[in-house]
C-alpha cells in the first residue's frame, strides 16, 4: 500500500502553511525524507515544521556544514540533518543520525536520496520542485499505513 499527495505551493506562504499542517500530524519517531534540487524549499519547509512543533523558527538554519542540528524545545524534539556534503551512500552511523532515528524525535533529513537505505521508523518522503520563479510543488509519499491515515485526515 502506498499513498501519494501533490500540493501546489504558489508562494512562500503556501510552503509555510504546508509545514504547519505537516507538523500537526507528526509523532515522536517520524522521519521526514526531503528531496529536491537546490533552492526547492527544503529548509524553508523545515523552518515551518519547526514552528508548528513549537520551536522558534528563527533558530532553524540549514545544517549543510554541521550536518545535524538538534532542537529539543518543541512539543516533539526536532533533529534537522543535511546529507548534501556526504553524498551517495552517506554513513549515518558515523554522523550519529542513526541514534536520532531510533525514536523520541522528529527527524527531518534534507537530501534524503543519499541515505543508503529507507528508515525502519514511520517516514514521509516530501519531494519539492520548482514550477515557476516563486512557485513550488510538493509530492508527499509514504508506505506506512498509520501515516497514510494521518495524511488523508490532515492534509
Amino acid at each position: 500500500m502506498s499513498s501519494s499527495k501533490t500540493v501546489m505551493l504558489p508562494d512562500m506562504e503556501a510552503t509555510r502553511r504546508l509545514g504547519l499542517s505537516i507538523a500537526g500530524l507528526l509523532r515522536q519517531g517520524d522521519i521526514l525524507l526531503l528531496t529536491g534540487e537546490l533552492g526547492a524549499g527544503k529548509t524553508t519547509l523545515v523552518k515551518s515544521i519547526a514552528m508548528g512543533l513549537g520551536i522558534d523558527h528563527r533558530e532553524v538554519t540549514s545544517p549543510t556544514f554541521t550536518l545535524i542540528h538538534e532542537y529539543p524545545e518543541g512539543r516533539i524534539p526536532l533533529v534537522h540533518a543535511d546529507l548534501y556534503r556526504l553524498g551517495e551512500g552517506a554513513d549515518i552511523i558515523e554522523t550519529g543520525l542513526d541514534e536520532f532515528m531510533q525514536g523520541g524525535y522528529v527527524v527531518a533529513i534534507e537530501w534524503a536520496e543519499f541515505l543508503p537505505e529507507m528508515p525502519h521508523s514511520p517516514w514521509l518522503r516530501i519531494e519539492l520542485s520548482h514550477v515557476s520563479e516563486s512557485g513550488r510543488k510538493a509530492v508527499i509519499e509514504t508506505h506506512v499505513p498509520e501515516l497514510e491515515k494521518r495524511i488523508e485526515k490532515n492534509l
